[in-house]
């Protein structure tokens, strides 16, 4: 019997942690409350959703954080009870972005909160330190009770700001809420029951100047998700952004936690060295990641110029250390970027090295003779350029940066002079072959 006992208790402890949640008016804030919330950069994953869902956030790292103060509208401006009465509570928003151009500053939504809802009821902002109240036409019903899994609600809001001696703000749309999901959330704060809901706004904000007697609209569709839980007062995580023309930019990743000290600053340095600098078209050259720290997650991006070259091996531009063969002869730029998820906000870095890689065409001659007594001036030269060696040169060769060989001489003596006036300015690689070997200098034409 006792054993029927605790089998029984178990499983109806694991059906109430599995349990639904229902968000109603109580899990609202009230004047004077505060929450505090870390702001990320990091992605959170908005696609997965349903019954019996975790989504584990564990991993989300703060690059700020911010409180929600929930005033009384007296606190606010004591002008304001004029216009709304006595609602529950106001709180900071952003609802016309483009209000700062027009020095519109202070701006705060006023709620209203009953057993059947959460709705926006007024608005309140200042234009050159005179008080703007606005109530809303129509009210905009945030949420409305008991929020429970499956639920949609459709309804419209609508507002006009009078703003003296220019014109009026006026923003209509329509809120298309859905509750798509309940479960498990875990973020670095804490674990929670929840309810994850999606919040459409499809809205137009319209600006009308008096003196021109025009209308400007223009659409500021947003889109919001987020995770419920019971006494939590503000969203235990939140995804907010603009949906414009079926794309959806996010603007702001947030989630509810406590008192952290903020992250140090944390930069990273870009560097990588190649094994070979100076080869044929038939060498594979490793380029070999040097960047500092090494941190797992870190992308790697790099760009060769001229394009005349194929990552091998398996490798290709995203590698920290990539394999290349060149298909072409000529002076190659190699540049770095890589970006560490590291340190709050996303640090990344940047290093290139121009004319870093000296490739030409496989020839018999199996090394460079770097004992090659070689002479060549003026370098940089802008008229004629002297080459003088201690034996006679059988080729000369002027290759510019795309691996085009743009002059060839042959059969010449030991020391030869030509004009460089007929080639663009900048830098080429010469290449010197004698009956011992071979040579390249980087000559910079100006």
């Amino acid at each position: 019997m006792k054993k029927l006992y605790v089998a029984a208790l178990f499983l109806c402890f694991y059906g109430f942690s599995d349990a639904q949640i229902t968000i109603t008016r109580s899990d609202m804030p009230s004047i004077r409350d505060t929450a505090r919330y870390s702001t990320t950069n990091n992605n959170i994953d908005i696609t997965t959703t349903g019954a019996n869902v975790t989504w584990n956030f564990s991993n989300l790292v703060i690059n700020g954080q911010g409180i929600d103060s929930f005033r009384s509208i007296l606190s606010v401006n004591p002008l304001y009870v004029l216009s709304f009465n006595i609602l529950d509570y106001a709180i900071r928003n952003d609802a016309f972005p483009a209000i700062a151009q027009l020095q519109i500053s202070n701006q705060y939504s006023f709620y209203k909160k009953s057993n059947s809802y959460l709705e926006i009821e007024g608005f309140g902002a200042e234009f050159n330190g005179i008080p703007l109240p606005a109530a809303y036409d129509v009210p905009d019903k945030v949420y409305q009770f008991p929020l429970t899994y499956g639920r949609k609600d459709t309804t419209p809001y609508e507002l006009t700001i009078s703003i003296p001696s220019l014109g009026s703000l006026h923003m209509v749309g329509r809120r298309f809420n859905n509750v798509d999901g309940w479960g498990t959330v875990i973020t670095p704060y804490d674990t929670f029951q929840c309810l994850r809901l999606r919040s459409y706004q499809q809205e137009t904000d319209s600006f009308t100047i008096d003196a021109l007697g025009t209308t400007i609209g223009v659409p500021n569709n947003k889109i919001a998700y987020q995770w419920l839980a019971n006494g939590q007062k503000i969203p235990v995580v939140e995804v907010t952004g603009n949906d414009q023309f079926g794309f959806y930019t996010v603007t702001k990743r947030r989630f509810r936690d406590g008192f952290r000290l903020p992250p140090p600053p944390f930069t990273v340095q870009a560097d990588f060295r190649a094994n070979h600098t100076t080869c044929t078209t038939r060498d594979t050259i490793s380029l070999i990641n040097r960047s500092t720290p090494f941190v797992a997650g870190t992308a790697y991006r790099y760009t060769i110029t001229p394009n005349t070259f194929n990552y091998v091996l398996g490798t290709n531009d995203t590698y920290a250390s990539p394999k290349v063969n060149f298909t072409a002869p000529g002076l190659y730029t190699v540049s770095l970027h890589i970006v560490s998820p590291t340190g709050g906000t996303p640090a990344s870095g940047d290093t290139t090295k121009v004319d870093y890689i000296t490739v030409t065409w496989p020839t018999a001659v199996s090394d460079l003779n770097k004992d090659m007594v070689l002479e060549i001036y003026p370098n940089p030269v802008s008229d004629v350029l002297t080459v003088r060696t201690a034996e006679p040169i059988t080729e000369l060769t002027l290759i510019n940066t795309l691996g085009q060989r743009v002059m060839t001489r042959t059969n010449e003596s030991r020391s030869v002079s030509f004009s460089v006036r007929s080639f663009e300015e900048g830098t080429y690689l010469l290449e010197v072959v004698t009956a011992s070997g071979r040579q390249l200098q980087k000559i910079v034409i100006q």
